[in-house]
Order: structure tokens, then C-alpha cells, then sequence
């Protein structure tokens, strides 16, 4: 991805919501380390799908360590952040890519937010090119749910 995105508006925290996979990973490609590093990069949404936070857990090299992360977000929520209705999260795995098993986690990821009492919106593997693991299922996507 380029780091130069003249067409690509970025969405503005707190006023406008992330409505497309462009405007997200017009946000990841932003946050994303340069050189890329093994990095999961989650974006906090609020109940309308507007960015309340970003924040990026470096050093996550194996796939797995997504569901770390997604602890600690479900973890806030249930704390009592009422604020936090979903989110986006992105695996960056420099060097390789989305593997036959991220099926399995898509599914958990999405069971385990639900049970969390969110929303995963998308969740991006960014590495020799960028992939859902949702498609993989042929499951449609979530933009237009909100």
C-alpha cells in the first residue's frame, strides 16, 4: 500500500464513521510501522462505527496472538467502556500472508466478539498482499450492517 493516499479521505475520530474496507485500510496503511513489522493494529468503534482509538500491539509473530488482543478489547468493554461497540483489526505478518488456518480464527474472532458484546467489523491480514479470511467463507461483508 501506498503511504502517499491523496484520494483516500481519512475518517475523522469521533465524527465520521468508517463506513468501507478503503477507508480502513487507508487508516491501517497510516499506522502501519515503516518497515512493516509483525504488528496486530486494532481500530476501536463506537456503536455508530466511529474511531474512538487505534492502538497497535507490536511483536505479535504468531497468528494466534490476535486473540490476545482481542482479550484485552473485550476486557474494556466488559469493564464498563459502553463507549466501544466494535472494532477492526488487522494482522500484519511482513514476508507472508493469510493461511488456510485464519478461517478457523476468523470464526472464532467473530464468536468471541459477540460474546463480548461487539462487533468485529473486518478483520485485514496485511502482508504479501491483503486479505479477509471472511472470503475464504464466502461470507458477505459486514460495511453495510451497522
Amino acid at each position: 500500500m501506498s503511504r502517499l493516499c491523496p484520494t483516500n479521505r481519512i475518517p475523522r475520530a469521533l465524527i465520521d464513521p468508517i463506513d468501507s474496507a478503503t477507508e480502513a485500510l487507508t487508516i491501517i496503511d497510516f499506522t502501519m510501522q515503516d518497515p512493516p513489522g509483525s504488528d496486530t493494529i486494532a481500530i476501536l468503534l463506537d456503536h455508530e462505527r466511529r474511531g474512538l482509538s487505534i492502538f497497535t500491539v507490536t511483536g505479535t509473530t504468531h497468528p494466534d496472538a490476535m486473540f490476545d488482543v482481542l482479550d484485552i478489547i473485550i476486557d474494556a468493554r466488559t469493564e464498563g467502556d459502553l463507549r466501544l461497540g466494535g472494532m477492526i483489526l488487522a494482522s500484519v505478518r511482513p514476508g507472508s500472508g493469510v493461511e488456510p488456518a485464519d478461517v478457523d480464527r476468523w470464526l472464532e474472532a467473530s464468536d468471541m466478539t459477540e460474546l463480548g458484546g461487539l462487533e468485529l467489523v473486518e478483520w485485514f491480514v496485511v502482508g504479501t498482499e491483503t486479505a479477509c479470511p471472511r472470503d475464504m467463507l464466502g461470507q458477505p461483508p459486514r460495511w453495510g450492517s451497522a
